[in-house]
């Protein structure tokens, strides 16, 4: 009774834990947030996210030949396919759609392109996502840390080093010593070139 009351128990954990990736079952989508994108389905785009204005992570197929995808922001694409589900690793998962993107000035064309939904999903690198989806369908992504650049230290003096460089000082206040007793200094400039010295050290 005990295992089959734990088993109970843990089917909806299994079936959520192998939700998490995302798949292409039965001519559907399934993100990893749970979104799901199917024949007949409307897609929200919102605004590409390069500095010109074009989508990073929606590309026209190239039989298409155009590459100008500035023209999809804040389009309605009607999904008539879906095709070529790839997993490109690191988190990166990619899908061919095919369709009528109505487009924000009401002028209607196809389109068939390609999209990195999971990037196009969310939020990246500090970037709002391209397909505008509600908040629970999105997947929490951290930004790439950015490398520390750490500054420069001086290697710390050693006891050794200090030593000499104490000797050396010793060194120079006896010669400016010499001079003053020899005459070639006065007392004050004696004194002012040993307080130099000792304060450089």
């Amino acid at each position: 009774m005990k295992k089959l009351l734990f088993i109970i128990l843990l089917c909806p954990l299994l079936s959520a834990a192998q939700n998490a990736e995302p798949r292409f079952d039965n001519d559907t989508l399934y993100t990893a947030g749970g979104y799901k994108i199917y024949k007949g389905q409307t897609l929200q785009l919102a605004n590409g996210t390069s500095a010109a204005g074009y989508f990073k992570f929606i590309r026209f197929h190239y039989s298409m030949s155009r590459n100008d995808t500035y023209i999809l922001q804040n389009s309605i694409i009607l999904v008539d396919k879906l095709r070529n589900f790839k997993n490109l690793g690191t988190d990166n998962y990619n899908i061919r759609i095919s369709g009528t993107a109505t487009l924000k000035d009401g002028k209607k064309i196809p389109v068939d392109m390609f999209m990195d939904f999971e990037k196009a999903i969310t939020s990246f690198d500090g970037m709002p996502g391209e397909l505008t989806v509600a908040e629970e369908f999105k997947k929490i992504r951290y930004e790439t840390p950015k490398p520390e650049t750490k500054k420069q230290t001086l290697p710390a003096e050693t006891k050794e080093s200090g030593d000499i460089k104490k000797l050396l000082v010793a060194d120079e206040i006896k010669k400016l010593f010499d001079l003053y007793k020899a005459g070639a200094l006065t007392k004050e400039e004696y004194e002012a070139q040993k307080k130099k010295l000792l304060d450089r050290q």
